[in-house]
């Protein structure tokens, strides 16, 4: 999945479960990380990881992939909802995306 595309679920958090269960992820992790394929870009793959599997280094490498953390799930979401106030103001899936990078690369 896009990056881009998965600002729906950030913004619909509700639909998550749906995601998690398509991907396979271990939704018993401490904590699910939100990582980037190869390079923290609005055209980057989405994949997302246990703390468990990442060890909580920003870049790992996993059979030989590169992936980047963007930001934990949870926080991702409280980005979009409340911190950045992204959600409900009409802003596009790419707005949102390249705001959530830009604090990623500036200010996080």
């Amino acid at each position: 999945m896009k990056y881009i595309d998965f600002i729906d679920y950030l913004i619909n958090p509700e639909k998550l479960n749906d995601l998690y269960e398509k991907l396979n992820v271990d939704v018993e992790s401490e904590a699910l990380i939100v990582c980037l394929k190869d390079s923290l870009d609005i055209s980057s793959e989405v994949s997302i990881f246990g703390i468990e599997e990442t060890e909580g280094d920003l870049v790992f490498e996993k059979e030989g992939q590169k992936y980047i953390e963007l930001f934990p799930v949870d926080y991702a979401i409280d980005l979009v909802d409340s911190d950045l106030e992204l959600k409900g103001k009409g802003y596009s899936n790419s707005h949102i995306a390249k705001r959530l990078l830009d604090y990623r690369l500036n200010d996080a």
